[in-house]
């Protein structure tokens, strides 16, 4: 009989090769990377182009143009779109990040080239209707009035601002700053963006060459004549910045604790990932030990690298009530200086190891999760073999190297500090 009473057996995850995507390119030189995996008939696609926020003038007017593409193009209303996609059962959305727009749709394989007409259209003829336009315009204004009432929104984006003055990384939008977006800012935006350079696609799913012939006889055809927007340098800040904002009524406080880091580029990322994660990247982290179980200054506290392609940030967010944000301060200080002087103990080290190479592992188990990772290779100008080197070094790694990366880049005089509530 089986001994519930005795845990089972634990190995480590052995690493797993990376799956290598299929290139295309259609006819006008775009590029399609396709993961084909999987006997559901569904697929998902993605197309990034460079429409992010460093590829706009103004706070908002990316997010604002990729919002009301899918507002209505020359021969279909913003009702017609959405019953389209309905018909054919497809989730579908446009959006612009710091650095990409993207186009994504999740569909049935037999639905393809019906769905793919109709991306092809909003990407060439989306109309912007002036009726769609003031009306977005207003959702989206007191949507970012609600947004600035909660703290922890008010602090992510006053410590990215701190962390990157006068760059689009860290330039926020207020309510106001809707009233310097209109039709013909949001068709200039379109046109320069979305409608001439020239994307890059992601396609996963079961896929077929067939698919795949059908994407040359319509995205392929589309002429993207422009060179390529360039990007911009980054800006970060040179001195560390302490901002405290009080706001009336707020129960809790919210703090972001943290300074300018590396991108994915760097030779570093893979062992300051490793070091993070001990610190505060997973439910059984130092900080969530310290400040959550034994504090109980808070129901959870993380940190994190946001590493994005022109460079990145680490932070330390958390909510607490008032009276313990001086307190959490502290303990924060505490661990990231234990963590700088002392060896982590080898069991901590090893159940790090395996938390990470178990949660990579099952990100391989699907396609679209595989593709997101193909994705990230490519946007980011990575090695193909990128996710192989990541989980060689998560397997490698020393507690001396923790130690390291904790003394190297965690400089405590260098971290800004925002707080608000």
């Amino acid at each position: 009989m089986l001994d519930r009473s005795v845990a089972p057996a634990a190995f480590p995850v052995e690493k797993v090769l990376f799956p290598k995507p299929l290139q295309y390119t259609l006819a006008n030189g775009m590029e399609v990377w396709v993961i084909s995996a999987g006997e559901q008939e569904v697929f998902k696609f993605e197309l990034s182009t460079k429409a992010g926020a460093i590829h706009s003038s103004l706070a908002g007017l990316a997010g604002m143009t990729a919002s009301l593409m899918k507002r209505g193009t020359s021969s279909r209303t913003a009702q017609q779109i959405h019953q389209d996609f309905d018909f054919f059962g497809a989730f579908w959305d446009i959006q612009a990040s710091l650095d990409h727009g993207t186009f994504t749709v999740y569909g049935l394989s037999k639905h393809f080239n019906s769905l793919i007409p109709i991306v092809s259209e909003i990407l060439q003829e989306a109309s912007f209707p002036a009726e769609e336009v003031e009306k977005e315009i207003e959702i989206e204004r007191q949507k970012t009035k609600l947004n600035w009432e909660k703290t922890s929104y008010s602090a992510s984006q006053k410590f990215r601002a701190q962390v990157f003055p006068n760059d689009p990384y860290g330039r926020f939008t207020v309510a106001e700053d809707f009233d310097k977006l209109d039709r013909q800012v949001l068709i200039n935006q379109y046109k320069l963006t979305w409608a001439s350079q020239k994307p890059v696609i992601f396609l996963s799913g079961k896929i077929s060459e067939a698919q795949i012939a059908y994407l040359d006889q319509t995205l392929g055809k589309i002429n993207y004549s422009s060179s390529e927007l360039p990007i911009p340098a980054l800006s970060t800040a040179s001195n560390p910045i302490k901002l405290r904002e009080e706001k009336e009524g707020s129960v809790q406080s919210s703090i972001r604790y943290g300074l300018p880091a590396i991108s994915r580029k760097d030779p570093d990322y893979f062992h300051f990932s490793v070091m993070n994660t001990v610190l505060g990247g997973y439910f059984g982290s130092r900080l969530q030990k310290n400040i959550r179980e034994d504090k109980g200054f808070t129901y959870g506290i993380s940190s994190s690298l946001a590493p994005y392609p022109r460079g990145g940030y680490w932070v330390v967010g958390t909510d607490v009530n008032g009276e313990n944000v001086d307190a959490t301060l502290t303990e924060i200080k505490k661990e990231i200086t234990w963590l700088q002087h002392e060896l982590i103990p080898q069991d901590e080290l090893e159940i790090v190891q395996n938390y990470l190479m178990g949660s990579f592992t099952g990100e391989l188990t699907q396609a679209f999760d595989i593709a997101e990772k193909v994705r990230v290779i490519q946007l980011d100008g990575l090695s193909p073999d990128f996710y192989d080197q990541f989980q060689d070094s998560i397997q490698n790694i020393q507690a001396q190297d923790i130690r390291d990366m904790a003394a190297k880049y965690l400089n405590l005089d260098l971290m800004h500090e925002v707080i608000v509530g």
